[in-house]
């Protein structure tokens, strides 16, 4: 992901991420233009009526000002026309073995997660790749075994290989291929930021993934996960993920989490309850809940629920057993300007609850 959004590895193109997105300031700038020329341009699109003349009188009163008229929306941005696009037309059909290895690498690679499985979605890609060398699937599908393992659930612990990840990708994205697997390309390149800790490049190359995919759910969910990390939580791309992607899923739990976690951030302490309880109610093997649940409690009053999640999320996390190893495992959480928000939040409630610093 450093050749796209920063350059750090062989054979990358730092200016791909920065000529992607001055790109789509260009496609949303054409938008505008049309509309002043549709419009006969803006001083006559938002021009209000001349106001009428003062009848003459002794002392003539000035002309009450404009009324200004509100501007229509700008247009959304899409992706840039001058990215490296394929449409699904131009590309020849894989063959059936090809095929074959890549749908099982993809059914390995999702919940439940497990070692083994990812060993065998790995050698499936691997052999995919070797049976189909312009294969850009099995790129991606490689990258994101190599440096994607439990993303969701942000492990960089597990992560086996971000270099080649990061090769892998870069070369499918100077390549081309179709809006799907450019985004497929831009979200893998941006969980190996995400478990590097280089939160502004992440957030940059799933801003991309959801552009050219505003379907992809994940791409939204670790957007605002992101956004949330980088000290700025904002609850629309989980709300988004719930839309695009209801109960059951396998992000489900871990996106109510997550939208829970963005509203104690932001004060709202009811709703967040509420949703980190469904988050709980929907996996309840997950210790995040358990944990958050604790902290949102305590802030409520009630202690005594407070340290009962609090027990829980224990039982199913032991190792996390203070503030100084929470941050250690967790180095997202390092950010200044996070840190000062959870701090007044969810670190008030868990201190009140019991939860020690060291």
């Amino acid at each position: 992901m450093g050749n796209i959004a920063g350059q750090d590895g062989a054979g990358g193109e730092p200016w791909r991420a920065e000529k992607l997105l001055s790109s789509l300031l260009i496609w949303a700038g054409v938008g505008l233009i049309a509309a002043i020329f549709v419009g006969g341009g803006w001083a006559y699109f938002n021009a209000a009526p001349p106001p009428k003349p003062a009848p003459v009188v002794a002392e003539k009163s000035p002309p009450p000002p404009p009324v200004a008229e509100k501007r229509s929306p700008e247009p959304e941005p899409q992706p840039p026309t001058d990215h490296p696009l394929a449409s699904e037309a131009e590309k020849p059909a894989v063959d059936p073995a090809v095929r074959e290895l890549l749908d099982r690498g993809w059914a390995l690679v999702t919940p439940p997660y497990s070692t083994n499985r990812w060993q065998e979605a790995r050698q499936d890609f691997e052999k995919a790749s070797r049976l189909d060398k312009e294969s850009n699937e099995a790129r991606i599908g490689l990258a994101v075994v190599l440096g994607g393992k439990l993303s969701d659930e942000w492990s960089p612990v597990l992560q086996e290989d971000p270099k080649r990840a990061e090769q892998l990708l870069i070369e499918v994205l100077n390549r081309g291929d179709t809006a799907d697997r450019m985004s497929a390309a831009h979200f893998a390149l941006g969980v190996v930021r995400q478990m590097q800790n280089r939160l502004p490049e992440a957030e940059r190359e799933f801003t991309l993934s959801v552009a050219l995919d505003p379907n992809n759910a994940r791409a939204h969910l670790h957007l605002g996960e992101t956004s949330l990390y980088l000290g700025n939580p904002k609850c629309l791309p989980f709300e988004e993920v719930v839309r695009l992607s209801p109960s059951p899923s396998p992000i489900a739990a871990i996106n109510y989490w997550a939208l829970g976690t963005c509203h104690l951030l932001l004060g709202n302490v009811d709703q967040a309850i509420d949703l980190l309880q469904t988050a709980r109610a929907t996996n309840a093997r997950l210790w995040v809940p358990y944990f958050y649940l604790a902290g949102a409690y305590a802030l409520q009053g009630n202690l005594e629920k407070a340290r009962s999640a609090l027990a829980e999320s224990l039982l199913l996390k032991p190792a996390l057993r203070s503030f100084a190893r929470l941050q250690a495992e967790n180095p997202w959480l390092g950010n200044p300007q996070y840190w000062a928000l959870q701090e007044k939040t969810l670190n008030l409630g868990l201190r009140r609850a019991g939860f020690p610093d060291q």
